[in-house]
């Protein structure tokens, strides 16, 4: 680790400055929240259940009523789980919070 050095007003280097510590490493589990944040997906305000289908139907920039019969269709027809939108309700941040479900129950108390 590198310190870095003081100046004082006349330029004249001083001391190294040891006050300043880097930040702790992040783990596996905050790089992933982080990274879901960078994604740009939301559970939206405007939710029937969770807010899955209009947070990505927001991100997407089409209509939440859409999204949601495409959801609707790709259960029905493609046989996609309902857990799969389980899922994404647990691993999406809340527009309004902005708080991952996931995040604060693996949180250590």
């Amino acid at each position: 680790m590198r310190a870095a050095l003081s100046t004082s007003d006349d330029g004249v280097m001083s001391t190294p400055d040891y006050s300043q510590t880097p930040p702790p490493a992040l783990t596996p589990m905050q790089k992933f929240f982080a990274w879901v944040r960078r994604l740009g997906v939301y559970r939206s305000s405007d939710r029937v259940l969770g807010g899955v289908a209009a947070g990505t139907a927001r991100r997407l920039g089409i209509d939440p009523w859409l999204m949601r019969l495409i959801l609707i269709v790709l259960v029905v027809v493609a046989g996609l789980s309902v857990w799969v939108y389980v899922v994404a309700w647990i691993c999406l941040p809340d527009e309004r919070t902005g708080q991952i479900p996931l995040e604060n129950w693996t949180r250590p108390r």
